[in-house]
């Protein structure tokens, strides 16, 4: 979660609704280690650890630490 959508307290984080929905559809299906899984990387997402991003409605974890290091070489 960045920075900009703690700013906007009227704003639904819609990565974190869609990752909670992600993970109660495969809880429902018998898939509890792809449910954790993906529980671990919501948390992780929450506390600014990893970047979300959406690829053809499939979400994709970035590591927050890699984004900031490449950032600082540029």
């Amino acid at each position: 979660m960045t920075m900009e959508n703690d700013k906007c307290d009227n704003v639904i984080d819609f990565t974190a609704y869609k990752l909670r929905s992600f993970i109660e559809d495969l809880a429902a299906s018998g898939y509890t280690d792809m449910a954790n899984t993906m529980q671990n990387a919501h948390d992780r997402y929450v506390s600014g650890e990893l970047t979300i991003v959406f690829v053809d409605g499939w979400p994709h974890a970035i590591d927050t630490k890699d984004i900031e290091e490449n950032n600082m070489d540029t």
